[in-house]
């Protein structure tokens, strides 16, 4: 149960981070480059703060953020998408 809990909380929170991201960005780039970038900065940044907040085992904490990354670039993507045809 706590590991489910784990990975829901990294998925929520990864996703809030690019969400985040890709709004700031969207004002200086059209949607799909701000998606882009805050997709870039965002797997940099957390990468580096899991593979630092887990002192004993780096590498399961690091891969299941970037985990999250992955499944989040698809719904980032599409989003980026849907705003670029909106009038």
């Amino acid at each position: 149960m706590t590991i489910a809990l784990v990975a829901l909380l990294a998925l929520s929170w990864t996703g809030l981070s690019l969400a985040v991201l890709a709004m700031a960005f969207k004002r200086i780039s059209p949607p799909r480059q701000a998606a882009w970038r805050a997709w870039g900065i965002s797997i940099v940044f957390n990468g580096i703060s899991a593979w630092y907040a887990a002192p004993g085992e780096p590498l399961p904490t690091t891969i299941l953020v970037l985990l999250c990354h992955v499944l989040l670039l698809p719904p980032l993507l599409l989003a980026a998408r849907w705003e670029e045809r909106r009038p």
